[in-house]
């Protein structure tokens, strides 16, 4: 009994990655808050409201600093919030349909280039 539930679950979790493959589906994790928004509505938010630069300024910030907890570094050190913001936003510009996260994994990016 106790082997036949096992191999029903192991066929279960396969065919529960099978169709998620086959869906197209990419992304490997939860993007929650700011992050998930549209770089299109990230820009379209600032456009009308400058308050909201807070927000994304707060979730990019948290973002960098679990970079840096998992990665033993100091990325954005010497650096101010608005730079940072500002470098998201520009990858913003020009990639409407991303998600913030890739503005902020540009950000790390680019943090990374400066050395």
């Amino acid at each position: 009994m106790r082997k036949t539930m096992k191999t029903k679950t192991l066929i279960s979790a396969a065919a529960v990655l099978v169709a998620a493959g086959i869906s197209g589906c990419t992304s490997t994790y939860l993007i929650r808050g700011a992050g998930g928004t549209t770089c299109a509505s990230v820009v379209r938010n600032l456009n009308e409201n400058a308050q909201h630069r807070h927000v994304y300024n707060a979730w990019l910030s948290g973002y960098l600093t679990r970079y840096n907890y998992e990665h033993d570094r100091k990325l954005g050190s010497g650096f101010h919030d608005q730079a940072l913001i500002d470098t998201a936003l520009q990858y913003c510009n020009q990639n409407p349909l991303d998600n913030f996260d890739k503005a902020a994994e540009y950000v790390i990016e680019q943090l990374k280039a400066k050395g």
